[in-house]
């Protein structure tokens, strides 16, 4: 996957660590869009190339036929990921210049809890033009902004400006009249735009009111810490770390020992989640998270997970969690079968919080503290009362 596009990889991270340096810099963000433009609508040409030749396949069923069938898919099945992997380096953009907790909303449905159905194909889209357009002008006039085709996370209007920690989505339309369509879009927009600039929306993503509180305590990441385990990978052996009580950080590569054998070095005697973050990558369902594209900072290491060379690992156990909040004076439960709410906190004064399976993914996802998760929760709880997180 990628394959011999290894040197646009190296060119988009060499643009994103520039980026990454200096938000400022413009032309290193106009000339790292333009080479994922290129790039994913090159996968998407072969996408359709490759579709087109298998509606030609008739339905025969003899040997050479059903290999030629599978090939097909296969290939179309790569280079579906390379888009995937290519958007990522957008995400990365978004991330870099956007509030993490805010781009979370532009994932999912306005109407519903459910992530919002991707675009699909940049290639041949009506109204490409008048979007590039927009986003030149926006660079112009020293606005940063993004195609919004060129991420998977977000999922509403058609270009991003970035020229604040919330996004400012804009829909760009092809003529002044306005179909069911656009009129949905436009209510869509509003409706997110109440949240960001008040904190608050009624009926947004389904809830009678949604509110959007800050933490006070400094968010806490091991990022550093899964970044030196991979360096350690490299050498040929299995990595280890345990960066929190109950928190444990695996990495292997293709050329590693034996993974079984690996885990039992681990000695988790007790329930865990696991996360095997390669799962995630190759189903294409990391966003909203904050992508690996930031998270592994080397190049070498990141083409070495992106192309299946390098396995990461996060084990969490379940009952650390529980302790976490015992150690704060509240009782906590862990319900494996409540997949919205798994984990339950009662405070000594009554109070009860739940906190999301979403919230706790980030454990894994993007390597945050599972005391930080914990705490910072309790914190907006003795804030606002009851509540979930």
């Amino acid at each position: 996957m990628l394959g011999y596009r290894k040197r646009a990889f190296a060119h988009a991270h060499e643009l994103l660590c520039t980026l990454r340096a200096n938000l400022e810099d413009l032309d290193a963000l106009r000339e790292l869009q333009k080479l994922l433009l290129r790039e994913v609508m090159r996968a998407e040409e072969k996408i359709r190339q490759l579709k087109s030749e298998l509606r030609k396949i008739t339905g025969a069923e003899d040997t050479a036929t059903v290999k030629r069938l599978g090939y097909l898919n296969k290939r179309i099945e790569g280079f579906r990921q390379c888009a995937y992997v290519w958007r990522c380096f957008g995400d990365a953009i978004a991330f870099l210049y956007l509030d993490r907790f805010s781009l979370k909303q532009c994932f999912y449905s306005t109407e519903t809890p459910n992530p919002k159905q991707d675009a699909g194909f940049i290639l041949g889209k009506d109204g490409l033009a008048n979007e590039l357009a927009l986003l030149e002008s926006a660079l112009e006039h020293s606005v940063p902004a993004i195609l919004i085709d060129l991420t998977n996370t977000i999922r509403h209007g058609d270009v991003c400006l970035l020229g604040g920690p919330d996004p400012c989505l804009i829909e760009v339309k092809l003529s002044k009249k306005m179909n069911s369509r656009g009129k949905k879009q436009k209510r869509n927009l509003e409706k997110l735009r109440t949240f960001y600039e008040t904190d608050k929306c009624t009926g947004l993503r389904g809830f009678p009111e949604l509110q959007r509180r800050s933490h006070k305590m400094p968010e806490q990441t091991h990022i550093d810490v899964i970044n030196d385990c991979i360096r350690e990978s490299m050498n040929g052996g299995p990595a280890i770390r345990q960066p929190e009580q109950g928190l444990h950080y695996l990495v292997v590569t293709e050329e590693g020992p034996n993974l079984e054998e690996v885990l039992k070095t681990l000695g988790l005697k007790n329930a865990v989640w696991p996360f095997f973050l390669n799962q995630h990558k190759a189903d294409r369902t990391w966003a909203p998270y904050y992508p690996f594209t930031l998270s592994i900072s080397d190049s070498d290491h990141l083409w070495n997970f992106i192309r299946g060379n390098l396995f990461i690992f996060v084990f969490v156990e379940l009952d650390v969690l529980c302790k976490i909040a015992l150690d704060e004076g509240c009782r906590a439960t862990v319900d494996s079968d409540n997949g919205e709410y798994p984990l339950r906190i009662e405070t000594p004064d009554g109070g009860t919080i739940g906190i999301s399976s979403h919230i706790l993914a980030r454990i894994g996802m993007e390597f945050v503290s599972p005391q930080w998760i914990v705490r910072s929760s309790l914190e907006r709880q003795d804030t606002f009362g009851v509540g979930r997180s």
